[in-house]
């Protein structure tokens, strides 16, 4: 289905946006965080970020050592996160996929010198994940439900703006859903009589609301997320907007 829906979408940017010419933007660097090996003194976890032009840009990790040699690389997704443990000895730092929940651990023993990742804080002009065919020095297991929920709770906290949007947003698409739902609440659920500006109201409320979440696909093919930040988002708005949309009881005097 998400290849289908990407198909579409690309069909409709190769329909409509000939005129405009693409420009691949060069491979850049997200999160980061810098740890001391060892073996091979301080090195960097760092998400390399490609050139999605349509879509959503593909990454891999990289771990470079202080020079910019690359010493390991996960495989490629589109919604990888971070995680180190500030302790003594071997750095204890976790790759996860939102995508796929799983986990990427760092196995030292294939960690090797290989290509220059890095120069002067940027990665080299050729060093897109998308055409390196290079995977090693990561082994990958099922995350557990604590591991998942962890990472997630640590990406909202990472994202407060982008989570906060997104929970506003299906507020306002469920609101056009559950202020009709309450009125025919308060009538027992009867349909009848049918009204004309009611029913107009439910059609133009469902919509919008069918609208707004094929814009939120939409957005989710340029910034993938995992499931479970979708739940979150989608049932905190459905009950905002439960809340807030709920008709006032009037309050009779004897």
């Amino acid at each position: 289905m998400v290849s289908n829906c990407r198909a579409v979408v690309a069909l409709l940017f190769f329909c409509f946006g000939l005129s405009a010419p693409v420009q691949a933007h060069s491979p850049y660097f997200g999160q980061s965080e810098r740890v001391e090996h060892p073996d091979f003194g301080f090195v960097e976890f760092a998400v390399l970020y490609g050139d999605g032009i349509f879509f959503a840009d593909p990454s891999r990790v990289v771990v470079f050592d202080s020079e910019g040699y690359l010493l390991a690389s996960t495989p490629q997704s589109e919604a990888l996160s971070i995680r180190c443990a500030g302790l003594s000895g071997l750095p204890t730092c976790r790759v996860y996929d939102e995508l796929r929940g799983v986990l990427l651990e760092p196995d030292y023993k294939q960690w090797a010198r290989s290509r220059i990742i890095e120069e002067e804080g940027r990665p080299p002009r050729d060093a897109y994940p998308e055409y390196m065919e290079i995977e090693y020095g990561f082994t990958e297991r099922p995350a557990t439900i604590l591991e998942r929920f962890a990472f997630e709770g640590i990406g909202v906290l990472r994202s407060p703006i982008r989570s906060a949007l997104s929970v506003l947003w299906w507020a306002l698409a469920w609101s056009f859903i559950v202020r009709p739902a309450w009125r025919w609440k308060r009538r027992n659920w009867q349909l009848r009589p049918l009204k004309v500006p009611s029913i107009a109201l439910g059609v133009l409320g469902l919509l919008a609301f069918v609208g707004m979440g094929l814009v939120a696909v939409y957005g989710w093919l340029m910034q993938p997320y995992s499931p479970y930040f979708f739940l979150f988002a989608f049932v905190s708005g459905a009950l905002i907007a439960a809340v807030l949309t709920r008709p006032k009881v009037a309050v009779q005097n004897d």
